[in-house]
């Protein structure tokens, strides 16, 4: 069956011009359009549509209004706003419910590449379960420390941005929210962010700190049985982001590889995270199978059957987060599997290196730990067969002499 889209503005024109740019998708896609929020809501009630295509500023019932209705009432369609301009009041009430906000005019080969590449990583998790799972995350829980120093730092007067974005440098629900914002058309369309300072900076502690007092980019993470595993998932993105940047610059990457390491280290638990969270109640069963001697993974497929990095993935498509780290996040685990012709990137090098070592650094016997977990034939292709122990002792050393 081919994937439904719909696409919505009052602007009879404008539907049109979008009928006739994207005519080459007909055989793909089943397209209908809707003139105003309204009849939108008239079609979805009868139909299951894939995607939903909005503008923001609409008569009766804006973008805003209607993705509110359609995240509720049809959490697993995929929303994303195509708009020329929107009041900053509803583009703020868009920041959960809308996945991606697009700029009208806008390239319609582009437009249909992201909703292709959008559903291709939504249809990689066969079950449509865990597909409105994702898809429907506004927003992740943020680890208690972040959440802390967040409230301290909202309540100051003097409060600078430097101080907010280191806190949100150390957290992966809150960068990859912010990086989601900072490349949407509303905040910024220029170069690609990939660093959450770099996001938080060109958001502004004004537009930050409404958003957080909003709740938009994170809540606190409520206390029960995967508030643990939560903790522990955020701390190890943690070191893996740090040792990931590393090795990159061992490497001699430049500070825009270094970056995209860094932040695929960050994110790559970003799956487990969703599972954590939007899934707690099947999740609270995986505690009890990891005291019986599973592995977190293990439990996981056998609670899910997935792995967390293709829901981490499908969520990093969804907020158009960096494809490079994308795809990282998606193979970090089983480099091999990706595309020969992609495997090239800093990011994915680095960070399954990374991921590797920070596990090995937790165990009796790092070296051993860190070899059975990286791909010897990943690093051989990389031309760095050698090099394993080389960024273990250096790593080693480097926190020693810190």
């Amino acid at each position: 069956m081919k994937p439904a889209i719909l696409f919505v503005d009052d602007e009879a024109n404008i539907l049109q011009g979008l009928r006739r740019m994207l005519r080459g998708m007909r055989s793909e896609w089943d397209m209908d359009f809707a003139e105003g929020g309204e009849i939108a809501l008239s079609k979805l009630s009868g139909k299951t549509f894939d995607v939903v295509v909005t503008d923001m500023k609409m008569p009766g019932m804006n973008g805003a209004e209607l993705l509110d209705q359609v995240s509720a009432l049809y959490p697993r369609s995929i929303r994303l706003i195509l708009s020329g301009e929107a009041d900053t009041e509803a583009t703020f009430r868009t920041i959960k419910t809308s996945h991606q906000f697009l700029p009208k005019p806008s390239n319609s080969e582009r437009l249909a590449e992201i909703i292709k590449a959008t559903l291709q990583r939504r249809d990689s998790l066969g079950d449509e379960k865990l597909q409105t799972l994702v898809t429907a995350v506004g927003c992740l829980p943020v680890s208690q420390a972040a959440g802390e120093a967040l409230n301290d730092l909202i309540e100051q007067e003097s409060a600078s941005i430097d101080q907010a974005a280191d806190i949100f440098a150390l957290d992966p629900a809150l960068t990859a929210k912010v990086i989601q914002l900072a490349n949407s058309a509303y905040f910024g369309i220029g170069d690609p962010v990939v660093s959450p300072k770099a996001a938080v900076n060109l958001l502004g502690w004004d537009v930050l700190r409404v958003l957080l007092l909003k709740h938009a980019l994170g809540t606190a993470y409520p206390a029960g049985a995967n508030k643990a595993i939560y903790e522990s998932t955020m701390a190890q993105a943690q070191d893996v982001s740090e040792l990931a940047g590393w090795i990159a610059s061992q490497e001699g990457a430049d500070q825009a590889d270094v970056n995209r390491a860094q932040l695929t280290g960050l994110l790559q638990g970003l799956g487990r995270l969703v599972l954590c969270a939007a899934g707690a109640e099947d999740y609270a069963k995986v505690p009890a199978l990891v005291t019986a001697g599973k592995t977190i993974g293990e439990a996981e497929y056998e609670i899910f059957g997935e792995h967390h990095w293709t829901l981490g993935a499908y969520l990093a498509q969804l907020w158009a987060l960096p494809q490079p780290v994308v795809d990282a996040i998606r193979f970090l685990h089983q480099p091999s599997a990706l595309e020969e012709s992609a495997q090239g990137s800093v990011a994915l090098l680095a960070g399954h290196a990374a991921l590797g070592i920070a596990t090995g650094m937790r165990s009796s016997d790092p070296k051993a730990v860190a070899a059975s977990l990286i791909d010897p034939d990943f690093l051989s292709s990389q031309s760095c067969d050698s090099k394993l122990d080389n960024w273990l002792d250096g790593w080693a050393n480097r926190e020693t002499a810190a």
